[in-house]
């Protein structure tokens, strides 16, 4: 070297030709105090030497030797660094080999396995995860806080990114909430670059792949201490949610009458999405808005809202408490006097395969070919009970609550979309025949655009919410607008000629700022 280099830029460097070249030698290298570079031909400790690599196999040795009596300065430190990450992130994102073929699993010819729906279990609007009582307040609001807590430069950064990620496997936070925060939080730094030097960072190749398998090993510490300690996880995971949403699903399957029809068919679905918010929060009362409520459900907002209207009417839920501010209202799910017959004395335990049956069930409630521009609501639960073993007339109409001629209608449409056979069976490939009848509609794409209407509805009102606290605020202490992660509610919140807030402006802007984050994520 013309010059000295820190000990941390000789680390970085050494970490990135490791993942190039697996048998370099990392202990000479990172040393901070007696570091140094092993000669050629020095002596290794498995009995052999250390042989330099040529670019070209059939060059002369002595040349590539005397390259090393030049020297080299930080400079070109620094370039060796930009072309490995670039070879790295060619290696991470291209892939140097074909990936093996998996061999097919044999399916029987008597009972053809169809295809299954994949999707979020509850659809996000960006709002703030579900709440379920004060304690959880305070544990989510302590979590968010340390996520948006920078970490200093010369501090340890792997330290306090899992410290988070284990709180996260703790709160039952998804896979996909996890990718996001990784590429926003600032105590999540770590997921994101590597140190460059004392104070310097690199961006990783692969940012969500690096974050995946650190939270891979958060879940697997996680599962090990709930292991341990089964009273204590079972006591923070499960507080009766699950109990209940078997108990409604079970009494709600008693007079399928009541669920019939477009309106049916809607408040159903609600009941079941609400049911799902309790068996993945293990607990009865919860906190959560209209709008994901209606995308998980796959109803519009004023369905959902009419349909939460009327299961408090019939003793199905109760509403705790209202919305204040950013905040959603709070539902409890109650149990309706009803005639429900068991066989058995006790209180039954709960299906464990119930979540994924609600899972399953409201993702094909919320496809495109079941919204109103399409078959309709009834028509999705006709289908539903084709797929659930129901072919005869008499025993859809009787499994769904519609009159026979009605089924016998929707069986027609069915058929002539190709999603049903003649004889009355689901075909095998539901997934792309539910597809391409959603673009032959002219359908396709009608949740995916009210989702993003509902997130843009969401982060407008919670931008108008920060700038009225902004204004209520006293003149020596104004909130700070640069602390959110989304740019457009670092700002102010548009205006017209007359002072008075623009709120379809602000909606514009936000769809727009939402469409080219869209655009550059493609």
């Amino acid at each position: 070297m013309a010059e000295p280099v820190a000990a941390g830029a000789v680390r970085s460097l050494a970490r990135l030709t490791k993942q190039l070249h697996s048998s370099l030698d990392l202990s000479p290298l990172t040393n901070p105090r007696t570091g140094c570079v092993r000669l050629p031909a020095s002596a290794h400790r498995s009995g052999t030497c250390s042989t330099p690599v040529l670019s070209d196999p059939d060059g002369d040795p002595n040349e590539a030797l005397a390259a090393l009596s030049l020297g080299a300065t930080m400079l070109d430190l620094r370039r060796l660094s930009k072309h490995l990450t670039m070879m790295l992130t060619v290696l991470n994102t291209a892939g140097t080999t074909e990936p093996t073929p998996q061999p097919k699993p044999r399916t029987s010819r008597k009972s053809p396995s169809l295809e299954v729906l994949t999707g979020p279990t509850i659809v996000e609007t960006r709002a703030p995860a579900i709440r379920c009582n004060l304690e959880d307040d305070a544990r989510h609001a302590a979590l968010h806080a340390a996520l948006s807590t920078p970490i200093r430069p010369r501090d340890d950064h792997s330290g306090p990114a899992f410290s988070a990620l284990l709180r996260m496997a703790a709160n039952g936070w998804r896979t996909d909430d996890v990718l996001s925060a990784a590429r926003t939080a600032p105590a999540l730094e770590y997921l994101r670059t590597g140190r460059y030097g004392s104070t310097g960072r690199v961006q990783r190749p692969d940012i969500d792949r690096f974050a995946l398998r650190q939270w891979d090993r958060a879940l697997a510490a996680w599962n090990r201490w709930t292991q341990k300690h089964p009273r204590r996880a079972e006591t923070t995971t499960d507080k009766g949610g699950r109990l209940r949403a078997h108990q409604i699903q079970h009494a709600a399957g008693t007079d399928p009458t009541q669920w019939s029809g477009n309106a049916g068919v809607h408040r159903r679905c609600v009941l079941d999405a609400l049911c799902l918010i309790a068996w993945e929060t293990g607990r009865t009362e919860f906190d959560i808005d209209q709008r994901r409520l209606a995308l998980t459900a796959g109803v519009t907002q004023p369905t959902a809202s009419r349909a939460l209207s009327w299961l408090r009417e019939n003793g199905w839920i109760t509403r705790v408490d209202t919305c204040r501010g950013t905040r959603s209202d709070r539902y409890r799910l109650d149990l309706p006097s009803v005639e429900v017959r068991t066989e058995s004395q006790g209180v039954p335990a709960p299906d464990p395969l119930l979540g994924t049956l609600l899972h399953q069930t409201l993702l094909h409630a919320r496809h495109d070919l079941w919204t109103s521009p399409g078959l309709g609501g009834a028509c999705g639960a006709t289908h539903r009970a084709v797929l659930s073993g129901h072919h005869s007339t008499s025993s859809l109409s009787q499994a769904t609550g519609l009159p026979a001629a009605t089924v016998t209608r929707h069986l027609r449409l069915l058929q002539d979309l190709g999603l049903v056979t003649r004889c009355g069976r689901a075909v095998k490939k539901v997934v792309s025949a539910m597809a391409a009848a959603a673009v032959k509609l002219g359908v396709a794409g009608v949740i995916e655009a009210r989702q993003r209407l509902y997130t843009a509805e969401s982060l407008m009102w919670e931008w108008w919410q920060r700038e009225l606290a902004w204004r209520r605020a006293p003149r020596s202490r104004k909130p700070v607008r640069a602390e959110h992660p989304f740019p457009l509610l670092r700002g102010r919140f548009p205006a017209g000629e007359d002072g008075r807030a623009d709120f379809a402006g602000a909606l514009g802007r936000v769809l727009a700022s939402l469409s080219r984050a869209v655009a550059l994520a493609a």
